[in-house]
């Protein structure tokens, strides 16, 4: 198992593993329109976890810029395809973006939906401490 930055030629497998996290009526050209503009930005990072060829999980992080906060890196996705879990891979992916926000200086933070206790129990054991709880509202 390597972990590696990812590349455009990954785009099926990261869009594979991603309909665990998002909306499958989502469009796929959208997703890959992002990947790509991801993939270019100074700002965004993503790795994936390549096994022999396949692309067993992928983290994406980037550089958190909000008024009246200090910058941070947020990991925005982590995904381990099921059948890999339990191997210390979303660990090593964990361990990139916590490398790239200590060479930065930054903090690392993380949003997981408060139905995701197994998450939650990970990234715990990852280090990370509960900060707060928030709901989140969306208006369109």
């Amino acid at each position: 198992m390597s972990i590696r930055p990812a590349v455009l030629a990954d785009k099926h497998d990261i869009e594979r593993l991603a309909q665990v996290l998002t909306p499958a009526a989502e469009a796929k050209q959208q997703s890959g329109d992002a990947l790509s503009l991801l993939l270019n930005s100074n700002d965004h990072r993503i790795w994936v976890a390549d096994s022999g060829g396949t692309i067993v999980g992928w983290l994406h992080a980037y550089l958190a810029v909000r008024v009246g906060v200090a910058p941070f890196i947020e990991i925005a996705g982590l995904i381990v395809d099921e059948r890999y879990r339990g191997e210390g891979t979303g660990s090593k992916l964990v361990a990139e973006a916590t490398s790239w926000a200590e060479s930065i200086g930054l903090a690392v933070r993380v949003r997981s939906n408060s139905k995701r206790g197994a998450t939650h129990k990970f990234y715990q054991s990852q280090g990370f401490k509960l900060l707060k709880q928030q709901y989140v509202f969306e208006f369109n």
